[in-house]
């Protein structure tokens, strides 16, 4: 039997131990099935020449998941380092300047899981959106406990402020990116049969 998760509180615990039984999560029948669903419908939305920043990328699991031209990872967290990796925090005014990128690099943003208040989690998606020309589609995602969903903290893992879950989507309409929300029941033996996941696939007007 799978060990129970309780997400830490505490950024400095996402260690190895956290990731390998999160990855044991992310390989699970359902949850698998769910995740190549809504990768086969952002795929529909994102450019054929498919060159992602994984913002908050944790273990690099989604870049196994694709098919990409370019593909690099930024995080805090040096657990799980791809190839093309960038530490570094994108609460720093100076976040753009540490990414050794040009800013035409890049078509498409994942941020996936990241637990960050949703107000700040759209105000970077505008800032790159506005900053990257060539950022087209972000495919950003999260979840929630079904019995919780009136609150935006996920108490039963670890008290954590969920990045963007039940937030009223109207107080983040955009000028610079349309959102398509999608909300799947994803249960697992990691963290049980309540679990909801919200996707969203932001697309540039």
């Amino acid at each position: 039997m799978l060990e129970q998760v309780e997400l830490p509180n505490d950024e400095s615990l996402y260690n190895e131990r956290f990731y390998a039984l999160y990855r044991e999560y992310l390989q699970e029948p359902t949850v698998r099935a769910n995740h190549d669903h809504v990768f086969r419908m952002f795929e529909q939305f994102a450019p054929k020449d498919l060159r992602v920043m994984d913002l908050g990328y944790g273990l690099g699991e989604y870049s196994l998941h694709g098919h990409y031209t370019q593909y690099a990872g930024i995080d805090l967290n040096t657990t799980g380092q791809v190839p093309n990796f960038v530490q570094a925090d994108y609460h720093d005014p100076l976040f753009f300047s540490r990414i050794p990128f040009i800013p035409t690099a890049f078509t498409s943003l994942f941020s996936i899981e990241c637990c960050h208040p949703a107000e700040e989690k759209y105000a970077l998606y505008e800032k790159l959106f506005k900053s990257i020309p060539s950022l087209q589609v972000a495919l950003v995602g999260g979840f929630f406990y079904e019995k919780s969903r009136h609150l935006e903290t996920v108490q039963e893992t670890g008290g954590i402020i969920s990045y963007q879950t039940v937030e009223d989507p109207s107080q983040y309409i955009s000028d610079t990116f349309s959102e398509l929300r999608m909300h799947i029941q994803t249960p697992s033996k990691m963290f049980g049969d309540d679990v909801i996941e919200v996707w969203k696939i932001l697309n540039r007007h």
